[in-house]
């Protein structure tokens, strides 16, 4: 049987889905994609193979046969899979390319108490796994990088803004730490998605179980869980946990959207508190006095594609039967990864932003003594007096009204001056910028534990592929 002339014959259809229908649906293919994708396959192969002879429920000789093959056709870098027709999609081309270098007699055992929705299910969590791992890695690069910079610049006092107005002295070191934070609870969260994949749909085989005696345990620690499915239908129709890592994903880069606007506006011509080296803006094609931080609006605008994939995501699950669907299984899912990957190019990205840019302290603080960010310390101070906090706020708006009409002097004569640096440690309760200190050892105590927590759960990945090694070894070898 060539490539050429495959069989369509299923037994109960004859014919194969029309060209252009299989254009549609399918898609036009993509090497790359495809590639990865049938890694994945043979990965859940090999498990479900050693599980298989080691239940008796194939001949263990037929099994390492098979084990061979797959490995031959990985080998090949998938190419007897990708120059072949796939009128009935890519998993069921690559079975057949498997089965023509075995012949049916062995190829036909290799979807043995299996389904293409079992298969699907245990192949996506083993996607999110990857990608979760990989971006919560990028993550902590991104952790790391602001916590350098908030060390570098932790004294360099600038005014933070509400409603677009100066409003209190803080430092830039501190503003990058309270970042860090939030980041750091959204890949806290990454993590926790990732920890989660503990159950492997494989067993639970079309959508309610087999009657061949699995060993589901087995196939699941080759595959890096915990536990097989402990209810077929959950495990065929459930993607809640990739609908979690992609509404989290969105979380976190628009967390990176809302750094990105600030530093924008920070980087302005008008305010310029924040400078980036030419490696990091571009220039006008038309007004050469221009220096254009345009990957700012990358971070401000590529985040959307994130959401809108969550949003195309849950939308495509929303009332579909809960039961295997090509709603849940394939349209739903299709977005999760690319998201998932365009998030860990945003979080990339913004951390050669947060390493480029540099404060710059003397222009900062001068729009800070313009803004009268030392206007509540000041009230403050009178609350020391004894004065009603309401009629300190009113005495010192009233203040800031003449010094800005030219009728008074700034700060009252009644006050000492004030400098911002000393204004902003002094605010040191509540976490304000006095305890900034504190704030950054407590980021990096936060940042080494999800690093801790990711080298573990990258440690066990590799436990997992040993382990599946050592045992389609020990089935070939017998």
């Amino acid at each position: 049987m060539t490539p050429q002339h495959v069989s369509v014959d299923t037994g109960r259809i004859r014919a194969a889905l029309s060209r252009k229908a299989q254009r549609l649906y399918y898609g036009r293919p993509d090497d790359a994609a495809d590639r990865d994708a049938l890694r994945l396959i043979g990965r859940v192969d090999r498990a479900h193979l050693v599980m298989l002879a080691e239940q008796r429920i194939i001949p263990r000789r037929r099994a390492a046969r098979l084990l061979r093959t797959v490995a031959e056709i990985e080998a090949d870098d998938f190419a007897p899979v990708l120059a072949r027709p796939r009128p009935r999609g890519l998993y069921l081309a690559y079975e057949q390319a498997v089965t023509e270098r075995c012949g049916p007699e062995i190829g036909g055992l290799l979807h043995t108490g299996r389904s293409r929705n079992d298969l699907n299910a245990t192949t996506t969590l083993l996607t999110l796994r990857r990608s979760g791992l990989d971006l919560a890695a990028e993550g902590c690069r991104l952790l790391t990088a602001l916590l350098r910079a908030a060390e570098r610049h932790l004294d360099a006092v600038m005014p933070i803004h509400t409603h677009y107005q100066p409003a209190m002295p803080i430092t830039y070191g501190y503003y990058l730490t309270g970042v860090a934070l939030a980041l750091h609870r959204e890949l806290d969260r990454v993590v926790h998605t990732v920890r989660s994949i503990r159950r492997c749909p494989l067993g639970a085989h079309a959508v309610a179980g087999t009657d061949l005696e699995l060993d589901t345990t087995r196939t699941a620690t080759l595959l890096g869980f915990d536990y097989g499915p402990v209810h077929a239908v959950d495990a065929i129709a459930s993607r809640d946990t990739a609908l979690d890592a992609v509404g989290v994903a969105a979380g976190l880069v628009v967390t990176v959207s809302r750094l990105g606007t600030d530093l924008q506006l920070w980087s302005s011509a008008d305010l310029a508190y924040v400078d980036f080296p030419d490696w990091l803006v571009g220039s006008s094609s038309a007004m050469p006095q221009k220096r254009n931080a345009f990957l700012l609006e990358y971070l401000k605008a590529r985040p959307s594609r994130v959401v809108g994939a969550w949003v195309a995501a849950i939308t495509a699950t929303k009332a579909a039967p809960f039961t295997n669907s090509i709603e849940v299984g394939t349209e739903a899912m299709a977005p999760v990864d690319p998201a998932l990957r365009t998030s860990r190019d945003v979080l990339a990205l913004a951390a050669l932003v947060v390493a480029g840019a540099r404060p710059r302290p003397e222009v900062a603080g001068a729009a800070a003594a313009r803004g009268f960010v030392d206007a509540t310390a000041l009230a403050n101070d009178l609350v020391r007096r004894g004065v009603p906090f309401r009629e300190a706020h009113e005495r010192i708006g009233a203040a800031v009204l003449r010094a800005v009409d030219g009728d008074g002097e700034w700060p009252p004569a009644e006050f000492d001056k004030i400098d911002l640096g000393v204004a902003a440690d002094r605010a040191r309760y509540g976490g304000g910028p006095g305890s900034r200190r504190q704030s950054l050892a407590a980021a990096w105590r936060l940042r080494h534990g999800l690093r801790r927590d990711l080298d573990a759960l990258r440690t066990a990945e590799r436990h997992a592929l040993d382990e599946l090694r050592r045992a389609t070894e020990a089935v070939c070898d017998a």
